[in-house]
């Protein structure tokens, strides 16, 4: 396949993203009675983002594995920066760097998600094919 058709491996990463920066311009007050909340909605929105960044790099890069890794954290930092300094510019809403730390957890746990799925699918693989 030529590399530029492995690009439709970052469909899903991309329509995601629109996903995320269509919610962030929303004014949203929603109060669940915990602190922090937000952390953990960042948090999860952001393992998402990684593990559909992983599927696109690895998918796109395959042969070089530590490019892919490289690449799926940096854009993924650099989507969660991009999403703060979007909300400076929204109406109750506010840039955080700790939100940032959160969607910083989210990918490298979104990466380490997708190097899990893809090494249990390899190793069944590779099972099926030695029986």
């Amino acid at each position: 396949m030529g590399s530029w058709r492995k690009l439709i491996y970052f469909l899903p990463a991309a329509v995601y993203c629109t996903l995320i920066f269509f919610l962030s311009a929303r004014s949203l007050r929603i109060k669940l009675g915990f602190a922090h909340w937000d952390k953990g909605a960042h948090w999860a929105e952001f393992t998402m983002l990684g593990l559909l960044l992983a599927f696109g790099f690895y998918h796109y890069l395959s042969e070089r594995a530590f490019s892919a890794f490289y690449l799926t954290l940096m854009a993924g930092l650099f989507i969660g920066l991009t999403d703060e300094i979007h909300q400076l510019f929204v109406r109750s809403r506010q840039c955080d760097w700790t939100d940032w730390l959160a969607d910083a957890a989210g990918i490298l746990t979104g990466w380490f998600l997708f190097k899990l799925i893809s090494s249990r699918r390899r190793k069944a693989r590779k099972a099926v094919t030695t029986s």
